[in-house]
């Protein structure tokens, strides 16, 4: 003889069993009006970001055109542009200088060492009450924001089961400081175009049952006859 089936009602449930419930609604409540957003990984909190960083150099006014120093300095920047994809290098004379011939052949020899360099240049001004203000030449780059890490928790404070306040910021500040390009942190780079030539070539070998593989090249070893 099988029980009669008793339908489970909040007035069958224990006093305890509703409180613990309550509690734990209330408590997802809290958890997500305070972040306003539900983190897919503990980690996101740290998630990379990009920033704007400038690279600058100063360059003293010369009567006579650019110093030996002066044209490595340039070269330099240049290559760092480079490296980092920056922006247009802007070369910012100073208004009012006490020579402004000079200031104005320096920049004017400055510019031409960019521009065989490859470099787009721009010019601005800028407001000094220094007569020896120096010529300032920029660029702006992405660079990536690394998370201030090291404020721990008491790790003896377990009774909440959650993560730590600094769980993943040591992972994402390692990766920030790898990061070839930080400008991919907002926007994918575009794909190179594809080799036509190639494709057609894989084609073929694919229809005539071929290996569509390039070759390897073999790799000559000397053998040793060491005692012989």
């Amino acid at each position: 003889m099988t029980s009669p089936r008793i339908p489970l009602t909040a007035a069958a449930l224990p006093a305890t069993v509703l409180a613990i419930a309550a509690l734990g609604l209330s408590a997802c409540a809290v958890d997500q009006g305070a972040s306003g957003r539900v983190a897919i990984t503990p980690g996101s909190q740290y998630g990379l970001k990009a920033e704007t960083g400038a690279d600058k150099i100063a360059l003293a006014a010369h009567a006579d055109g650019l110093s030996d120093a002066q044209l490595q300095a340039l070269r330099a920047l240049a290559l760092r542009r480079a490296e980092v994809g920056g922006g247009a290098i802007v070369l910012s004379l100073p208004h009012g200088p006490a020579d402004a011939a000079a200031e104005a052949r320096t920049a004017d020899a400055a510019q031409t060492v960019l521009r065989v360099a490859g470099v787009p240049v721009e010019r601005s001004t800028y407001e000094s009450d220094d007569p020896k203000a120096p010529l300032l030449v920029s660029f702006e780059y992405a660079k990536a924001a690394v998370p201030h890490c090291g404020r721990w928790d008491d790790l003896t404070k377990t009774g909440g089961n959650d993560v730590y306040s600094n769980f993943g910021c040591s992972v994402n500040a390692n990766m920030a400081t790898q990061i070839a390009r930080p400008s991919d942190i907002d926007h994918p780079r575009g794909e190179d175009a594809p080799d036509s030539a190639r494709r057609l070539t894989v084609l073929e070998k694919y229809r005539e049952g071929k290996v569509t593989a390039a070759d390897e090249p073999q790799l000559k070893s000397n053998i040793s006859h060491i005692g012989e």
